[in-house]
């Protein structure tokens, strides 16, 4: 109901977004800008959570190799569409991408070889996976951005999420990467999940803090209806926090953040002054690699297969393994910036009419005319703060947008490796 109210709104929209089959001269290419950056996709893990929605299946190492060539063949079909480019950042995601960490060598030096690269590199780590040999093989490859997928320290939570490791086993893993020298250590955690308390929120949050990492991540269970999770909810009987009480955890982790010195960096990032993030998601361009990787460049929004076999034969062909593609209108692509700029918390005016050549407010009256009138943002010199108010109301919007949105999109890809079309 929220997203629907919101596209009728802001982008006057009744019809529903088309994607597209891909095929050769669907995408301009040409569009991709001066600057962008890189995701590889790795969908291999040991075990599957109930709870997640991304693209993955059971690691085999046959399958893992096979994969690694792959990659490498999809960067060879991008070079000459990214010459001159320069590549900002280097993300790898998963899945449990560490588990083809020796695989990954040979992708890395192939895009430091043939691209303009000289960004950050930044992998996820399962914390069943993390020692210390792990880590200096990734600093090794000039990784320098790591993080941490610890989502809670209850080891009974844990164990119903299905993670395969204990608070001890974390424990052991940020006290060895704290002494690493990596550039920057996120931390994942989960809230509402089923059984938790507000204590258990507290209790992880402080835990975290206390290692000094870099950065915190705190992220609201999303029960994606296309995974096991919701019925897993239902058969167990476990309760969840409503939308108030989320508030309510919004506004203690606020405060347990700010004691231990920590500021907001986005709606759900947490950050020392003027310290290094990892985000992998707010890039303004981006090209992704791998099974089920998205890209967003210029005009277009577009999804590679989620089928890795498919995934493996299309570019054994010599083709891009691309299935589903968006094309934006000039106003959608004005929304899809806006939205993912509220997730940093600001909207800067300034940047906007750099890259449209438009007012923020012009455009969009109803929509920056709401965040003042309700004070859910701040305005000086152009630029757009959300307040505290404002991110709550994002973090509603952001929840509906994966369930209605991504559920729907990622779900029908996992069922079809090739669509022919999908309204959403």
């Amino acid at each position: 109901m929220i997203t629907g109210i919101m596209r009728r709104a802001i982008l006057g929209k009744k019809d529903k977004f088309l994607f597209e089959g891909y095929r050769e001269g669907l995408i301009d290419f040409d569009s991709i800008g001066s600057e962008v950056g890189l995701y590889v996709h790795v969908p291999f893990c040991r075990r599957i959570c109930p709870f997640c929605p991304y693209n993955k299946t059971i690691y085999d190492r046959d399958t893992a190799v096979e994969y690694r060539q792959a990659l490498v063949r999809e960067l060879n079909l991008y070079k000459p569409k990214l010459q001159n480019k320069k590549i900002t950042s280097l993300y790898i995601g998963g899945g449990t991408p560490t588990l083809m960490a020796e695989e990954m060598k040979e992708v890395l030096e192939f895009v430091k070889n043939n691209f303009d690269f000289k960004g950050d590199i930044g992998i996820e780590v399962h914390p069943a996976e993390a020692n210390g040999k792990l880590f200096d093989s990734l600093k090794g490859m000039g990784v320098n951005l790591i993080s941490l997928g610890v989502q809670t320290f209850n080891d009974k939570i844990l164990d119903f999420l299905g993670r395969g490791y204990n608070s001890g086993a974390t424990d052991k893993a940020l006290s060895i990467i704290k002494n690493c020298g990596f550039k920057c250590v996120d931390v994942d955690i989960m809230t509402n999940l089923p059984g938790q308390t507000m204590e258990d929120i507290e209790y992880d949050i402080s835990r975290v803090y206390s290692y000094d990492i870099d950065q915190l991540s705190v992220y609201p269970l999303i029960v994606f209806p296309m995974t096991k999770m919701g019925a897993a909810i239902r058969e167990n009987g476990l309760s969840r926090f409503n939308c108030l009480q989320e508030k309510k955890i919004l506004e203690l982790i606020d405060e347990v953040s700010r004691k231990n010195g920590y500021k907001k960096s986005s709606i759900w990032t947490y950050g020392k002054e003027g310290g290094s993030r990892y985000t992998s998601v707010t890039r303004e361009s981006f090209v992704g690699i791998g099974a089920g990787a998205s890209s967003l460049i210029d005009g277009y929004f577009y999804l590679n297969t989620f089928s890795v076999g498919e995934y493996i034969k299309a570019l054994e062909e010599g083709k891009l393994p691309i299935n589903v593609v968006n094309r934006m209108s000039e106003r959608e692509k004005m929304i899809f910036w806006i939205f993912w700029r509220c997730y940093d918390g600001v909207i800067d005016g300034n940047r906007f009419a750099q890259l449209y050549n438009a007012s923020l407010e012009k455009e969009f009256p109803f929509l920056f005319k709401t965040l003042k009138a309700l004070g859910m943002a701040k305005v000086h010199n152009g630029i757009f703060e959300l307040t505290e108010w404002g991110r709550y109301a994002y973090h509603l919007v952001e929840k509906q947008y994966s369930v209605c949105y991504l559920n729907d999109l990622w779900h029908a890809s996992m069922k079809q490796p090739w669509i022919k079309e999908i309204r959403l």
